[in-house]
C-alpha cells in the first residue's frame, strides 16, 4: 500500500501509539519531534505564503491524545539496507533528529514516519497528518487501515480532506461538520 519510496526503504511498516510503553523519555522524545515537524511544515507555509495546516494550533488537542494514550504512529522497521543508507536528514523520517526517530521495540530499531493520527473516546480519528513531502505515498491511507483493524470506525472533522476520507468510508453530514463512517 506504500508506494514510491526509494527502494533503501524496504522495512516493514508498522503502527505503534506513541505512549505504548508509558510516558518515558523515548515516548517524549517521539512527541516532541512531532511538535518539530508541525512548526517546520507550518514555517515553510508561511514562507512561501501557503497559510498553515491547522495543526499547530491543536497542540492541546494533539497533547492531550499522547498523554490518554491515543496518539497513534507508523514505524519501520530497520533493516541492513536501510541501516547502511538511511542518513540523518532522510525526508522520509521524522526531521528533528534521526535520534528522536528510532524507537526500540523487542530488541529491534523502528524508525518513526513522518504521521501522526489521534483518536477520541469514541473511537474515531479526530486528526490526522502526514508531512507534505510524503503525502500521496499512502502513508495517510495505511494509518487509517491500520486503526480500522483496532476498531476505529470513523472520523469527524474532515471538511479539510474530503476527497481523502471519501476514498476511505462513507461521509455524512450534521449541522456543525462532516465525519465518515468507515465501511466494513
Amino acid at each position: 500500500m506504500v508506494k514510491d519510496l526509494p527502494a533503501y526503504l524496504d522495512g516493514e511498516v508498522r503502527l505503534f501509539n506513541f505512549a505504548e510503553d508509558g510516558i518515558d523519555h523515548d515516548s517524549l522524545e517521539c512527541f516532541f519531534a512531532i511538535q518539530h515537524e508541525l512548526m517546520n511544515e507550518c514555517n515553510e507555509n508561511a514562507k512561501n505564503g501557503c497559510g498553515n495546516t491547522g495543526f499547530i494550533h491543536n497542540q492541546s488537542s494533539i497533547l492531550e491524545a499522547f498523554v490518554k494514550g491515543r496518539l497513534y504512529g507508523l514505524c519501520m522497521l530497520e533493516t541492513r539496507m536501510m541501516y547502511e543508507n538511511v542518513a540523518p536528514d532522510d525526508p522520509h523520517f521524522m526531521s528533528s533528529s534521526r535520534n528522536d526517530s528510532i524507537r526500540y521495540r523487542d530488541g529491534e530499531r523502528h524508525l518513526t514516519l513522518p504521521v501522526f493520527c489521534a483518536v477520541d473516546d469514541d473511537k474515531r480519528i479526530e486528526l490526522l497528518w502526514v508531512a507534505a513531502r510524503v503525502r500521496r505515498r499512502g502513508l495517510g491511507t495505511l494509518l487509517v487501515e491500520c486503526l480500522k483493524r483496532q476498531g476505529v470506525s470513523g472520523a469527524s472533522f474532515v471538511e479539510d480532506a474530503l476527497p481523502f476520507w471519501q476514498r476511505l468510508g462513507t461521509v455524512t453530514y450534521s449541522t456543525s461538520h462532516a465525519q465518515v463512517v468507515f465501511n466494513s
